[in-house]
């Protein structure tokens, strides 16, 4: 598994971002919501995965999807 960060453009992407508009966690994952899951990792779907990163204690919540990120999914979502 790859991490995901500024830049990439995939369909893991896509259900990252699909994932960030189901939780909604704030006004960035509202703004992408709006826009759509769009596979392109831009900066509305880091300021969506940063509050999300901040909201369930994430740190450092910087808005990339990385080894901490993909263990917190794995052992709260399944």
């Amino acid at each position: 598994v790859i991490s995901l960060g500024k830049g990439h453009k995939n369909s893991d992407v896509k259900i990252l971002q699909e994932f960030l508009i189901t939780e909604n966690y704030g006004k960035a994952a509202q703004a992408l919501a709006r826009v759509g899951a769009t596979s392109y990792f831009g900066v509305l779907t880091r300021a969506a995965l940063a509050e999300f990163q901040a909201k369930v204690g994430i740190k450092p919540a910087w808005g990339n999807f990385g080894p901490i990120t993909r263990a917190y999914l794995s052992e709260n979502y399944n």
